[in-house]
């Protein structure tokens, strides 16, 4: 795993803090589309490893709002958990 190279210090410090806790990142496709610019994978979900892996779901953007709308569902201890991020 690396930072791309015009991310700056802060996006480093936080791919360390995730690598150091053993945790990962599950947004894998871009959540935020501006017009005709280039789509951007800005909203992150950092968790360490659950069994199973959680489902994420990308839905449409609320209101007005360029950012997609993610529903994730996981699973701990046989509790299932679904959160909504809008």
């Amino acid at each position: 795993m690396k930072v791309k190279d015009n991310a700056g210090q802060w996006s480093d410090e936080v791919l360390q803090l995730t690598m150091v806790n053993a945790m990962d990142q599950w947004v894998e496709e871009s959540t935020r589309y501006m017009g005709e610019e280039e789509p951007l994978l800005l909203d992150l979900v950092f968790i360490k490893k659950p069994e199973p892996p959680p489902s994420i779901q990308y839905l449409s953007p609320m209101g007005r709002s360029d950012h997609v709308t993610l529903e994730l569902e996981m699973q701990e201890d046989g509790i299932r958990y679904r959160y909504d991020y809008k």
